[in-house]
């Protein structure tokens, strides 16, 4: 017997009658009736015999029915947990990010997520973008965070949104608040966080398109929030993105940066990965403050 006849016979049998099954079971009476004479075929004997319009279980039908009962049983446990699954979802998800925004993004998303999910158990790490693509691609990491990531096959990108390219001062700049242009922002002491990166490259990118890529750095902090922590202390100004330059728990004068520049926010997954009820709730968590 096939699944859907032990379903059949299950509802025909606490019913006790073919339309009160194709009423359990949300379908027409024929189609009760096709799927019972197939498996009575299939079976070589019959389950019912037609005594005056009704029907009246067969001795082998009785057995069949005392084994089914626990086939059954277990078949409502499955339905109930995909229900669960589907309003609670449970695992757990592997998720990595760039270590500024571990700083920024990921604690509040984290915190959202686990008051709707709590039942779904989560591992952060903090890695840089190429660590980031690897750890994909090698099933190390379910899903990653990361600014403007370099395309890469097999992984799937889909843009969260966006965070304005800002400069990060320190916190007694007399025109703090005010924009700056990057002529003016060279002429400073500056910070640099290097080209090796989507988001120094970003940078470096902007400034030889004004001709601007011969100015030497005061410091090179490859680190973001380590270039942070400098501007914080006075040693120079950084340019970093918007979500970096207000993790920080040092205070620091922030202003907008003119031309406008700003870097995508990124998140990422191994093609075909994403599957889970609770990585794309996730998702939809990482969303919402680009909203």
């Amino acid at each position: 017997m096939r699944l859907r006849h032990i379903e059949i016979f299950h509802a025909i049998m606490r019913t006790g009658s073919l339309s009160k099954a194709a009423e359990l079971l949300c379908v027409s009476q024929p189609a009760v009736s096709k799927a019972l004479a197939h498996a009575e075929r299939s079976l070589g004997f019959a389950l019912f015999n037609r005594v005056h319009g009704r029907l009246q279980p067969t001795r082998e039908a009785e057995l069949l029915f005392s084994e089914s009962q626990k086939l059954h049983a277990n078949l409502d446990g499955i339905r109930h947990l995909a229900r669960n699954l589907a309003l609670q979802p449970e695992g757990h998800l592997r998720i990595g990010c760039l270590p500024s925004l571990g700083l920024s993004l990921i604690p509040p998303a984290v915190q959202a997520f686990r008051r709707d999910f709590p039942r779904v158990s989560l591992k952060i790490q903090t890695r840089h973008t190429e660590e980031l693509l690897n750890a994909l691609l090698t099933r190390d990491l379910d899903l990653a965070i990361a600014l403007n990531p370099p395309a890469r096959p097999g992984i799937t990108a889909v843009e969260l949104g966006r965070t304005a390219i800002v400069c990060v001062c320190p916190p007694d700049d007399p025109d703090a608040r005010q924009p700056i242009d990057l002529a003016a922002f060279l002429a400073r002491d500056w910070i640099s966080i290097g080209s090796t990166d989507p988001l120094g490259e970003l940078i470096g990118n902007a400034l030889e398109a004004q001709g601007l890529d011969e100015s030497v750095a005061a410091v090179e902090a490859q680190t973001w929030y380590v270039a942070r922590a400098l501007a914080a202390r006075g040693i120079g100004y950084a340019l970093l993105d918007e979500l970096t330059a207000r993790s920080g728990a040092e205070p620091v004068a922030i202003r907008p940066v003119t031309p406008a520049l700003s870097a995508g926010v990124f998140a990422l997954w191994r093609d075909g990965g994403m599957d889970s009820q609770a990585g794309n709730a996730f998702l939809d968590v990482l969303r919402a403050p680009f909203a």
